[in-house]
């Protein structure tokens, strides 16, 4: 059985990856696709999101993933040490509090009446099960998927500073979720024999009270994610070609606002800066 570390170092094309080419900056080019890249590394944000993602998806347990101490405050000593130690087992260092905020948010996700139906209806034998295929392009490309019902449906598991859907709505498409759930859904294809029923997100805030939503991703959403995949692969074609990762150019001072966000939703936006 792949362990989880041996899937995330595997060089197929996974949807993090893809996402990361179209909203990425030379970040991305540094991280992930030039030469020699340096490792990825998530972010304190990213771990919290991992953590609840540990507890609600097979094995439901961070055992083998995390290690869990009183402190993992990198300017103490025994902060250092600590983190030092889990690092050196290939475990991510994660605070008891961070555990136990992470519990506590899986709990109120089985509670919520429509998210804890989802997850009650998870088939353990393909969420959080790694597929690999080949695309009708052939090219080589992975997935892991967090939540797959018996019934055929799909769902990915993001942490969110807002759970409220027009607040999530903007942020989620710079940060090219329907990228993300397009690669998922074709994957699952493969995998089936059969697309989807369903496609969606599991959204969910850290802190209390822990307002959560399901968002479901319509065909128009998926066919959008499915060009930006391609924008994706020609982006690193084009990056790997040159050996550059562009800058973001010439561009106006004040950004064009687009036409179908109100005001109401541009306002959103700025209060949902972290998702992830």
């Amino acid at each position: 059985m792949m362990t989880l570390a041996a899937y995330h170092r595997h060089p197929a094309w996974s949807p993090t990856v893809l996402k990361a080419a179209v909203t990425g900056t030379m970040a991305a080019w540094w991280h992930r696709f030039r030469p020699g890249a340096a490792p990825f590394v998530p972010s304190p944000d990213r771990v919290k999101g991992d953590l609840v993602d540990a507890l609600l998806t097979p094995p439901f347990e961070i055992k083998g993933r995390f290690a869990a101490y009183a402190t993992i405050a990198r300017n103490t000593k025994i902060g250092a040490a600590n983190c030092a130690e889990a690092e050196a087992a290939g475990l991510t260092p994660v605070s008891h509090e961070m555990v136990e905020q992470a519990q506590r948010i899986r709990d109120a996700l089985h509670a919520d009446p429509v998210i804890g139906e989802v997850l009650a209806a998870m088939d353990p034998a393909v969420s959080q099960q790694p597929h690999f295929w080949d695309d009708e392009e052939g090219r080589p490309c992975r997935c892991l998927p967090d939540v797959v019902t018996s019934d055929g449906r799909l769902f990915d598991l993001k942490k969110t500073r807002s759970a409220v859907p027009r607040r999530f709505y903007w942020q989620a498409k710079d940060l090219a979720y329907d990228l993300q759930l397009a690669h998922l859904a074709l994957g699952h294809e493969h995998r089936s024999g059969s697309a989807p029923v369903e496609v969606g997100v599991i959204a969910f805030e850290w802190e209390e009270p822990f307002d959560c939503s399901l968002l479901i991703l319509d065909a128009q959403d998926l066919a959008i994610g499915l060009e930006r995949r391609e924008e994706a692969f020609r982006r690193i074609a084009e990056c790997q070609a040159s050996g550059v990762w562009p800058s973001h150019g010439r561009q106006p001072f004040r950004p064009v606002s687009n036409g179908s966000r109100s005001a109401e939703s541009e306002a959103a936006v700025m209060e949902a800066l972290a998702l992830f």
